[in-house]
């Protein structure tokens, strides 16, 4: 396979993210790996949102037990105390550029600060257990949306992985009509308007998106702490409440 000659790549998400962290169907980043295989495609892993402990393993392809020919990463790998990106290539890959010269240069390539916090970041994951407590708390996370689904008829589905999850509210449960269309503009965006408003006015920042929630949490987060939070989001979910039919 001559990965290094070839023009075309493919690129996924190791888990969906703020497009609504919709799930992949069983067994699809195993196909797309036969495939690239097949016709020489590099595969790449987008883990910038998905990687370091977000979904419950440093890197959430490792949910679909493939291995992709590289993988970029950012945000996590400092969790955000510092700007930092990079590039992770198979050995395949890596080995052409012993004897060949690979001709790109960054201003703050390497960057001695941004390394530093990365490493100190990655050791605080392993040493203080963060990515098994992401693992182990988005379970609790599902079973507390499990809850609100009973007492708010607005929740039409919570997809999740670990801790990146998100909610998502329609006016009904069996025409799944949204509560906010998709990509609607701010002025056809009442109710979300008004959801990101009472989750904010309650003391809680989080990402609202047209008829999404998402559900994100610090990766030390607590039992206790995800309780506060889903008493938030069901103060807000009851304003979606109000648009059901």
């Amino acid at each position: 396979m001559k990965i290094l000659t070839a023009l075309r790549v493919f690129f996924l998400e190791g888990e969906s993210g703020s497009s609504g962290c919709i799930k992949y169907p069983p067994n699809y980043w195993k196909l797309v790996r036969e495939i690239c295989d097949k016709y020489g495609i590099v595969l790449i892993a987008d883990e910038v949102m998905s990687g370091f402990g977000r979904t419950g393993k440093m890197f959430a392809v490792e949910h679909h037990g493939v291995e992709p020919d590289m993988i970029t990463m950012a945000k996590g790998i400092t969790s955000g105390y510092i700007p930092l990106g990079g590039l992770m290539v198979n050995d395949t890959i890596a080995k052409h550029y012993d004897n060949n010269m690979m001709a790109i240069g960054l201003t703050y390539s390497a960057h001695a600060v941004a390394c530093a916090a990365a490493v100190e970041n990655i050791r605080i994951l392993q040493d203080d257990k963060m990515v098994e407590n992401a693992a182990r708390m988005g379970k609790y996370v599902e079973m507390k949306v499990e809850e609100l689904k009973e007492k708010h008829p607005s929740i039409g589905d919570f997809r999740n992985t670990g801790l990146l999850g998100c909610i998502e509210y329609v006016k009904n449960r069996k025409t799944k009509e949204a509560t906010t269309p998709f990509n609607a503009k701010p002025s056809e965006s009442e109710a979300s308007n008004r959801m990101a408003a009472k989750v904010r006015e309650a003391g809680m920042f989080t990402f609202v998106r047209w008829n999404y929630i998402f559900v994100a949490p610090p990766l030390m987060v607590t039992e206790a702490q995800i309780d506060e939070g889903f008493e938030i989001i069901s103060q807000a979910s009851a304003i979606a409440d109000e648009y059901c039919y």
